[in-house]
């Protein structure tokens, strides 16, 4: 079967190594001296990015190949196969070095869990906890990193820019008949580590308007049939949590908004007050 990503690389003289189901180059991006390459190109759609500067393209459009030559029936079942094949493969910037310490309240065993890391080598993730966003095959989609200062800012960055995250964590790690839906990575977070493995963060209070069946399939699958909103205990919070709950509703959802004291979220929450959300949330 022909493989027009390798023509492309193979006429224009770039050099490449197989990389899990992609191919992995020294940057395109003319700024960027690629010396380690991180360059990453899909062997089946052409989609490639950086995860060293960020640039992203198409390899076919970059050579002036405005269709991919794959037949679509092809293209369609490598990417059902794809979907199917579940992969440990983890793909970091360069200079990562595990997270090993507590961060905003966090323990460091659960940060750990959940893959955080730092680096020093990628300018625009200086100064920040990062952590590995995965789908529901395991695989990396993006990057979130928090800047590590309070007044830090930007204090949220996601790297590589202009992919569309996942609810995290994309599935449950054990069975659950319900889920509790918060707003932030560090809410998310916060739950979990006084003992509410049942939380997932989407990023937002607008990211679940238009995809909600597409981001809790994987959920219903797991025989989630409650969920529970946790955002914000302030007026866009609750506005929102408001605007959600019919949405969900039309997925076969059955939801309830739990409605925090003004000013408060989730990521600030004690023992005390996680524990009775356990219980109260617990079917």
């Amino acid at each position: 079967m022909s493989d027009p990503v390798l023509e492309i690389l193979n006429k224009n003289n770039l050099s490449f190594k197989v990389s899990g189901r992609d191919y992995l180059i020294k940057c395109l991006n003319p700024d960027h001296e690629d010396t380690n390459p991180s360059f990453r190109i899909d062997r089946v759609s052409g989609i490639a990015h950086c995860f060293s500067c960020g640039f992203k393209t198409n390899i076919f459009k970059y050579f002036g190949i405005f269709t991919n030559p794959v037949p679509l029936k092809i293209l369609n079942l490598k990417k059902k196969l794809q979907e199917l094949r579940i992969t440990t493969e983890q793909e970091f910037p360069p200079g990562y070095t595990p997270w090993t310490k507590p961060f905003r309240g966090i323990s460091a065993n659960t940060l750990k869990h959940f893959g955080a890391f730092y680096t020093n080598q990628v300018e625009k993730l200086q100064d920040r906890i990062i952590f590995p966003v995965k789908d529901i095959t395991n695989r990396i989609q993006v990057f979130v990193a928090r800047h590590t200062l309070s007044n830090g800012n930007p204090k949220y960055i996601n790297y590589p820019g202009g992919v569309e995250i996942p609810v995290y964590p994309s599935y449950l790690e054990k069975p659950e008949k319900s889920l509790i839906l918060v707003e932030g990575i560090f809410d998310m977070l916060n739950l979990y580590d006084k003992g509410v493995t049942n939380a997932i963060c989407c990023f937002g209070t607008n990211t679940l308007q238009n995809s909600t069946k597409q981001k809790l399939l994987p959920f219903k699958a797991q025989g989630v049939t409650h969920i529970y909103i946790l955002f914000d205990g302030d007026e866009a919070g609750e506005k929102a949590a408001k605007q959600l709950k019919p949405i969900l509703e039309q997925d076969q959802f059955i939801v309830e908004i739990i409605k925090l004291p003004d000013g408060s979220d989730p990521g600030e929450l004690d023992q005390i007050d996680v524990t009775s959300i356990k219980e109260y949330t617990t079917k």
